[in-house]
């Protein structure tokens, strides 16, 4: 067995193997489409440094790592995106081959170490342990039946909300930015992280491949009547290979407008129109840190169906 790096230009073959082991690493969550993966395995959302190494025998792909490596916050990490071996390879140290090859990759790039999210007690989970490494953080999923959401209409004192449906136009960026960075208000358990700080041109690289992926992006901002940013959150679908699936990815509210409910009403009203635009959608799967309880109240108020829990596991380098 040979572990070498990927070239995704020139090794298109070699890719598609690798996405083969991958596209269903979050099952029985959304099954990760052939362009959106390259993407995240590529650069992920934030445009940051990556690779990816193949596990190769016999010429055919039998596992891969994929780490990024922040360039800016957080340099101290390197991160593990994917870390998959055929089912036919497993038990046979390849797992374990390609992890010390990410932690041998993580030293060169001068970080302490290296974390890894996997479903709770599966063999992610016995792997992660063999290995010495430490649960940092957990976290649970949730899926959301659309078929059953119908929320009331209503409407906050003193609020309205704004639709915006594809990429953050140019005259709103600065307001995404401070949401974004609101985000970093969220718990984080044991991890060492720092916070992340968001420029223009940040925003621009996480957007850019939105068109190129196939990414509908469902975005409601809450304003005070005073036109200021109170809340946002966000919803993504593929737009050819949804399988059913939406996510919820982000929300947020600035600090000087919680306690009134804008987070449950922006997710309310984002969710109704992304039923009413994309109705073969069937779910909405979002993940929350199991501290984060007025989001998880919020979620399961909305109707979030409990799926399973995963854990950030660290390991130092």
């Amino acid at each position: 067995m040979d572990i070498v790096p990927l070239d995704f230009a020139a090794e298109p073959v070699r890719l598609a193997e690798f996405h083969a082991l991958a596209a269903d690493w979050a099952a029985p969550g959304p099954r990760l489409p052939a362009h959106l993966f390259r993407l995240l395995a590529e650069r992920g959302w934030r445009a940051m440094p990556a690779e990816t190494w193949l596990a190769i025998d016999d010429d055919r792909v039998i596992g891969g790592v994929t780490l990024h490596l922040p360039d800016r916050d957080n340099t101290h990490l390197a991160l593990i995106r994917f870390l998959q071996v055929a089912s036919g390879h497993r038990r046979r140290g390849v797992g374990g081959a390609l992890l010390a090859h990410a932690a041998e990759r993580a030293r060169a790039a001068n970080r302490e170490m290296l974390l890894v999210e996997v479903v709770e007690a599966g063999p992610g989970e016995a792997f992660a342990q063999a290995k010495g490494m430490r649960e940092v953080a957990t976290l649970a999923r949730r899926v959301l039946d659309l078929a059953r959401f119908a929320p009331p209409e209503r409407e906050v004192p003193g609020y309205r909300l704004e639709f915006l449906r594809g990429r953050t136009p140019e005259p709103l960026i600065t307001e995404m930015i401070m949401f974004l960075e609101t985000m970093n208000d969220a718990p984080l358990d044991d991890l060492s992280v720092n916070e992340e700080r968001w420029t223009p041109a940040d925003v621009e690289a996480m957007e850019d491949p939105w068109d190129e992926t196939r990414q509908d992006v469902f975005t409601v901002i809450a304003r005070a009547d005073d036109g200021s940013p109170a809340a946002f959150t966000r919803l993504f679908a593929d737009s050819v290979e949804p399988g059913g699936w939406a996510r919820q990815t982000d929300t947020a509210v600035i600090r000087a407008h919680r306690g009134r409910g804008l987070g449950m009403w922006v997710k309310e009203a984002n969710t109704a129109w992304l039923k009413r635009a994309r109705p073969e959608l069937q779910r909405v799967i979002t993940w929350n840190a199991v501290a984060n309880g007025p989001m998880v109240a919020i979620n399961e108020r909305l109707g979030y169906e409990f799926l399973d829990v995963w854990h950030e596991w660290e390991l130092r380098v």
